[in-house]
């Protein structure tokens, strides 16, 4: 019997014996699970690279372009950076939110619909206030007649200062949120606190970047010893 005819009847057996039993897209799933379990088929696993960040010297250099194009554009990217909220938060976020006096951030509904504080520095903040002028209510990355940008739109703003400062690395917007949290793991801050600024709710999530200051501090180490 060829190989393709073999498979062919096995399957037509197995869709048999799943109509027979009527077995819901839930429970095909289970058999097919249990399946490979008790043959011992292991399916491999896909290997997820890892995200690229900036470095300090990168930063210094991306926050150059952005002040060329605007003081605006300085700002967002800056905030992104120094904050590690995602693009959508930042959208969304009001000035309200922002609490002057405490150093802090409200996050409302972030992603999972679960509201978090992150501490912002005195620098950032002096920046803010001087963004906002008078300003007292609304979005704080607003267009100048105080409407609120897409989502979108902020996206493409920092996307054209990446491309324009010429840094070699596939970056994105999602980048900022990244280069974050390597910072805050290059200076020693503990993984379970990163997950808590970045409101990740499973410390798989933030384990990553672990992986990825391992990976640079390997990198140093065979420029060390001439590898």
């Amino acid at each position: 019997m060829k190989s393709t005819t073999k498979l062919k009847n096995c399957i037509s057996k197995l869709v048999d014996i799943k109509r027979s039993y009527q077995l819901t897209p839930q429970q095909n799933r289970y058999v097919d699970k249990r399946t490979r379990e008790i043959m011992k088929l292991q399916i491999p696993k896909v290997r997820k690279p890892l995200p690229d960040f900036l470095n300090p010297p990168e930063i210094y250099h991306l926050l150059e372009t952005a002040q060329r194009q605007s003081s605006f554009d300085a700002l967002l990217i800056e905030f992104l950076i120094k904050t590690g909220l995602r693009i959508s938060e930042a959208n969304n976020l009001m000035i309200h939110q922002i609490d002057f006096q405490n150093n802090q951030i409200k996050v409302v509904e972030g992603k999972g619909g679960k509201d978090r504080y992150v501490p912002i520095t005195n620098n950032l903040l002096h920046k803010l206030k001087l963004f906002l002028r008078e300003r007292k209510s609304g979005y704080v990355f607003a267009k100048s007649n105080n409407t609120k940008y897409s989502k979108r739109a902020l996206q493409k703003r920092i996307t054209k200062i990446i491309k324009l400062s010429g840094i070699e690395k596939k970056l994105s917007t999602h980048s900022l949120r990244h280069t974050f949290a390597c910072l805050c793991l290059a200076r020693g801050m503990r993984i379970e606190d990163i997950k808590l600024l970045m409101g990740h709710s499973n410390i798989k999530t933030t384990e990553i970047y672990a992986k990825l200051e391992l990976s640079t501090v390997k990198e140093k180490y065979l420029q060390l010893m001439g590898q």
